[in-house]
Formats: C-alpha cells, sequence, structure tokens
C-alpha cells in the first residue's frame, strides 16, 4: 500500500481530532477530583477581544445623603466613586507529535487503538491540570508574568484575632510566611482607604470542631451563603454557591456530624459522605490536601460564588487546537498545539466568597 504524504497525514491527523469515538487508551488522572475546575470552567466568559480584562466597581460615597431641613442648603459632592478591576491575560499551552510512519503502522488490524486520539486526550488531561494548579496559586513576585490571578488571589489571608472583611491584599506564592502583599485587580485596599474590596477571612486556628461550625454559620451568614429555599428544577435564580475543602476537613466534620446525631449509632448512608452546611455541600479539592505557608495556611475551606469569580477567556483561544504542522529538521513528524488565554476575574471581593483556615502565623 502507498506511504502517506505529509500533506496527506496533515489533514488526517486533523480529520482525527475531529473524531471522538475512535477506540481510546484509558487515561489515568493526577487528581481523584475535578469538580473545582468544572464548576470554574463551565461558567467562563468569552471575550472579543482588549489588551487585558477589566471590571468596574463603586468602592466610595460622594456623602450627599442626609436628613435636612426645608430651607437648608443641599450638599454637592462630586468624587469619583468608580475603580477599575484590571488583570491581564496569561496563556497556557501545551503540544503533542506524532510520526507519519507510525501512523502507517498504526493502520487497518494491527491498529489497537487510536494513538493520535490518545496522545490529544493525554494533552489535554495536561493542560488541564496545569490550569487546575494554578486556579488554587498566584504569582510568585511581581516579575512572574505568566501565572494567573488564581482564587487565593481574590479569597485571601487576613487577620487572624478577627474575624470578617480583613483580606486587603493578596499574596505572592513566594514561599514565605504569609507571601508578600500586592493589590488584587490592581486595587489598594485598607481598613483605612477602599475597605469594601476587602475578602472575607476566618482563622479557625486547628480546632476543628464546634467552634469551626460557629465560623462557618457567621461566614455564611455574612455573605447570604444558603443553600436553595426552591426546588432547582422549577425557574427560579441559579443557585452557584459552593464549599470546598480537603481531606482532613471534609472527614472531621462527617465524624463531627455523627457524633452530634441524637440516634443511637453512626449511619453510613447520613454521616459519612460529603457532608454540607446550610445545604451547601462540600467538595474535596486534592491540592487542598497540602498546606501553602504563602496562601491559604492549613486546612483550608473556601466557600465560593461562581457568579463573581469565573475565567474569562480571550475568544479563539478556549482550548484551541492548532492545525498539524511539521518540524523543520524532522520532516516525518507533526505537532498539533493546544493554547488557553484566559485570566480569573473577581467582580467584588466582598460579596465573592470567604476562606477559613489555620492562619500560617499561628
Amino acid at each position: 500500500m502507498e506511504s502517506i504524504t505529509i500533506e496527506q497525514a496533515t489533514d488526517i491527523l486533523q480529520a482525527t481530532l475531529e473524531d471522538v469515538k475512535k477506540n481510546s487508551c484509558p487515561l489515568t488522572y493526577l487528581y481523584s477530583s475535578y469538580k473545582l475546575f468544572n464548576s470554574l470552567w463551565k461558567d467562563r466568559v468569552k471575550s472579543e477581544g482588549g489588551d487585558k480584562i477589566e471590571r468596574f466597581i463603586t468602592l466610595k460615597d460622594e456623602g450627599n445623603a442626609k436628613h435636612q431641613g426645608n430651607w437648608e442648603k443641599d450638599t454637592h459632592n462630586v468624587l469619583n466613586t468608580d475603580e477599575n478591576i484590571i488583570v491581564n491575560w496569561r496563556r497556557a499551552s501545551s503540544n503533542f507529535s506524532y510520526n507519519v510512519i507510525e501512523m502507517d503502522m498504526n493502520k487497518g488490524n494491527a491498529q489497537i487503538y487510536n494513538k493520535v486520539q490518545n496522545k490529544y486526550n493525554n494533552t489535554l488531561r495536561e493542560i488541564v491540570d496545569e490550569i487546575y494548579d494554578a486556579a488554587l496559586s498566584t504569582p510568585t513576585s511581581s516579575a512572574d508574568k505568566l501565572s494567573p490571578q488564581g482564587l487565593p488571589a481574590h479569597l485571601s489571608l487576613g487577620t487572624i484575632a478577627t474575624s470578617g472583611w480583613t483580606g486587603y491584599s493578596a499574596r505572592y506564592n513566594d514561599g514565605s510566611t504569609p507571601g508578600g502583599t500586592y493589590n488584587s485587580g490592581t486595587i489598594a485596599s485598607s481598613a483605612a482607604n477602599k475597605s469594601r474590596w476587602a475578602s472575607y477571612y476566618a482563622d479557625h486556628a486547628g480546632d476543628i470542631d464546634d467552634s469551626l461550625l460557629v465560623l462557618l454559620d457567621r461566614a455564611c451568614r455574612k455573605l447570604a451563603f444558603d443553600g436553595p429555599a426552591f426546588p432547582e428544577k422549577l425557574p427560579g435564580p441559579t443557585f452557584k454557591f459552593s464549599l470546598y475543602s480537603n481531606d482532613n476537613i471534609i472527614g472531621s466534620l462527617n465524624l463531627l456530624y455523627a457524633k452530634s446525631d441524637d440516634q443511637m449509632g453512626y449511619r453510613v448512608s447520613e454521616h459519612f459522605r460529603y457532608p454540607n452546611f446550610k445545604g451547601v455541600p462540600f467538595v474535596y479539592v486534592d491540592q487542598l490536601d497540602t498546606a501553602n505557608a504563602s496562601l491559604y495556611g492549613t486546612d483550608p475551606i473556601y466557600g465560593i460564588n461562581h457568579e463573581l469569580i469565573y475565567p474569562v477567556v480571550l475568544n479563539n483561544w478556549d482550548f484551541k487546537i492548532g492545525k498539524p504542522r511539521s518540524r523543520d529538521e524532522q520532516h516525518v513528524v507533526l505537532t498539533v498545539d493546544i493554547d488557553v488565554v484566559y485570566n480569573y476575574i473577581c467582580e467584588n471581593r466582598r460579596r465573592a466568597g470567604f476562606l477559613l483556615s489555620e492562619h500560617p502565623s499561628n
């Protein structure tokens, strides 16, 4: 049988990538759960263009509202009350290569599985893992122009002593305890200036007991994190609150709930599954099993409103698959690129969620 030319191989490879029903080789995944990744990326927003991602928020008062007498002069303050939220585009990229001679070998009765499809699937898994890890991280310094602004940039560590909106600054993932500070969304915030841009933080000090439930109760109440009060199958507001944590927190809560049950004995079907709090289920995140002294401390719990924190993707670069190209010095090898141009934006840090953890400074 006649060999396949480079031009033919390019067409065949492109067509093969579009056929997901071929035989494939099973993949092994790096993490046991991708629910956080799926929740973030199913709500991604496409952007038509621009050299950065930008939103706006009102953080100040003009000070014109008051009770006044019938003949009293009005107050006329004219102030700039709005701020620009800015994050820059970041690119995640991967690729796989395929030898056109191997393509000839992997045909007909000799084919056990579609090697091209398998290479594509594995490359896609690798870039997903890269993006997933970055979603739980931040840049290492101001010189880091590659890392995106992950969740810890928007829901950051606050003060140890006070539960509340004290996460004024984002933290660099620089290995220090805690990480160096920078302005989340390029907006400087402090107790005295633009304090409404701070995120909610509480230190549970490693006490995974009734006191943790008190902190959770307060955080959910302050941010109006409650489970749906209506059948989700019927029309109503979209429910996008989620709680994310690690193995220790979820397992300890299961045991705590079991011990506090009035009924005698543990009920496996009720107690030893993913717990919920106020109707909001906990979701396990593998990466949070490892403490991070720079970003979130130990045993973190993230409460997230996915309507306010989400990835923005540059249009036409949403896991874009490039056309197979031949290498200059390897004319029988084709390479396929996969690229994602994106970053995470938070529209309102005050309402977007909370972080509970054992503060790294303890």
